[in-house]
């Protein structure tokens, strides 16, 4: 069986994880295995890490230059050819597109050049995350065609799937597949303070502003630091902020609205910004509590990698989360936004170490039992056949 894998960015973020441990066990399993995704233009750690994993593993990648995550007319014509005259030398027998732009301009080349078999994943949607009206509906209305240019949709949480099964002709297409994760190593704790930590993209949609508002009250009772892992795309403009603030040589990364709310809060000495860190997830070892603050999400590998790390978490109840977390029994939920609430349980969590300890054993537990790897590779693969 050739099986192609499509997304849309080549960075390592949750999709490109699920794409390059898909396709790494794909060939495992002998199948003629090759990835199309877009090339940053740029060539910093951890912009095109999906390209450089999968070349260690000798998979196949086909770049595309123009594609991106902007809105781009004139860029979106020329990738929609680039990915039909792939697919046509290709030939694939199954075409396993993930991302939106990717799942739309693959979903349309894919049905022109014949394809058998196209699937698609839906991580997330994007109108469910914070932006004016007149642009959600257009890209709900793109986000419906997808599926129906696609023989079945991937959703990767119920909340995904429900967001689109009342949309004509979509039902049948949707079938739920929760992401997996296998066990880990963790890296021995680098330190002995107490810490609150997290992974995530610095993008406004995961809501680390609303944390450190959270964290500007919290410091004031606690000695603690706050951890960040991660960047966002404006690191240039950020690094520029670095040094013109003094700072650069102290912080590795900084996040541009959120380091200057922690100057404003006079909170930076207590807060690190670690920047991209490859293999993140090894050093959760270093952290007491773990939030999610964010906005919208879809099933974000990071909380389960939380869990797996056996932390209390607090996150917001939004997209899949609330299908990890039960509130009071594995984790703590809080509603987006909601700042006041996540001081309050920062503050429970410090002051209560066996709640800590109980909350992050029955996480690994459940996570163990409802999201495991395999299960995610069997279910998958199903649909290939």
């Amino acid at each position: 069986m050739k099986i192609l894998y499509g997304i849309t960015k080549s960075n390592f973020g949750g999709a490109q994880r699920y794409v390059y441990e898909l396709a790494d066990e794909a060939k495992n399993k002998g199948f003629d295995v090759s990835v199309l995704c877009g090339r940053a233009e740029n060539d910093k750690t951890s912009d095109n890490l999906l390209i450089k994993k999968l070349g260690v593993q000798n998979i196949k990648v086909t770049p595309i230059d123009g594609l991106q995550r902007d809105i781009s007319f004139t860029k979106e014509i020329s990738s929609f050819f680039q990915i039909l005259k792939i697919i046509k030398n290709e030939r694939p027998d199954v075409f396993h597109i993930n991302s939106s732009k990717m799942g739309a301009l693959g979903a349309m080349a894919g049905r022109l050049a014949g394809i058998k078999n196209i699937i698609f994943t839906a991580h997330g949607w994007a109108f469910n995350e914070p932006r004016p009206l007149w642009q959600k509906i257009p890209i709900k209305f793109f986000a419906w065609l997808t599926i129906l240019c696609t023989h079945k949709t991937i959703s990767v949480s119920e909340k995904i799937k429900k967001d689109m099964e009342r949309w004509p002709f979509t039902k049948n297409k949707l079938v739920v597949i929760h992401n997996g994760m296998s066990r880990f190593n963790l890296a021995q704790r680098e330190n002995g303070s107490f810490t609150v930590g997290t992974i995530a993209e610095l993008h406004r949609i995961k809501g680390l502003d609303i944390l450190l508002i959270a964290w500007n009250r919290f410091i004031k009772k606690h000695q603690a630091k706050l951890v960040i892992i991660g960047e966002g795309e404006e690191r240039k403009n950020l690094e520029n902020m670095a040094q013109k603030l003094g700072i650069s040589d102290s912080v590795i990364f900084k996040g541009s609205n959120l380091e200057n709310m922690a100057q404003k809060l006079g909170i930076s000495d207590s807060v690190i910004f670690k920047g991209f860190v490859d293999n993140a997830r090894s050093f959760l070892s270093n952290f007491d509590i773990f939030c999610m603050p964010s906005r919208s999400e879809g099933m974000p590998y990071a909380l389960l990698e939380a869990g797996l790390a056996k932390l209390p978490v607090i996150a917001s109840a939004v997209g899949g989360i609330t299908e990890i977390i039960e509130n009071g029994q594995n984790g703590i939920l809080v509603e987006p936004e909601d700042a006041e609430t996540i001081f309050s349980s920062l503050i429970l969590l410090t002051e209560d170490k066996d709640l800590r300890e109980r909350l992050g054993t029955n996480l690994k537990a459940s996570i163990e039992e409802e999201f495991s790897f395999e299960n995610m590779v069997r279910e998958t693969f199903k649909l290939y056949n």
